[in-house]
């Protein structure tokens, strides 16, 4: 007798990396939101981010490709839709990028900072003002426990926010430059809160 299957086609191998961005206990709710986007054209090619949240060890492309979904998003519960636009904070084009951080930045979620936080260390000043314009919204448990949880990714972060400012921004004296603000919150956000 012939197995029964199912009318789900399976995973392709780009769509269990964008699974594995979130805490396993989201990984069902991802899954439906997942189902909504069209054919990923241009596949991530394996480049993750790693980052630790609570017991769970994301790993977080680097970049998306994926046409940003319009319409379809009103058959997604707000969760849903807040997973993607965590997700599409990752995307190629940086005017999505900033659409999707303005949505979730004020989100209590804390998986949230394990997308803002990486767009610290991007080049966009754009974006980098938009969270510095929100700092005092921030969750600061879960911004601080994201800075102690992953010292080698903010180290990573510290960098490129040096070599960023050092490449295009110099004209912006360091002291006010956002990208060296947000990391000086952060790290006094992590120093000073304590369950």
């Amino acid at each position: 007798m012939a197995e029964e299957r199912t009318n789900k086609p399976p995973l392709d191998r780009s769509e269990d990396e964008l699974i594995r961005s979130f805490p396993s206990a989201l990984h069902d709710e991802i899954r439906t939101a997942l189902s909504i986007l069209p054919e990923n054209r241009h596949a991530s090619q394996g480049n993750l981010f790693s980052v630790r949240l609570g017991e769970d060890l994301l790993s977080i492309p680097y970049r998306i490709y994926f046409d940003p979904p319009i319409l379809q998003t009103l058959r997604l519960t707000s969760l849903q839709s807040e997973l993607l636009d965590c997700l599409f904070t990752r995307h190629s084009d940086g005017f999505v990028r900033q659409k999707c951080l303005e949505r979730i930045i004020h989100l209590r979620d804390i998986w949230v900072p394990c997308f803002v936080v990486p767009l610290v260390g991007e080049y966009v000043i754009e974006i980098l003002r938009v969270i510095q314009e929100n700092l005092a919204s921030l969750d600061r448990l879960a911004y601080a426990e994201f800075f102690r949880a992953n010292p080698e990714f903010m180290g990573l972060t510290e960098k490129r926010v040096i070599s960023y400012w050092n490449c295009y921004y110099r004209s912006i004296p360091r002291r006010e430059y956002p990208g060296f603000m947000i990391l000086s919150f952060l790290q006094s956000m992590a120093e000073n809160s304590y369950e």
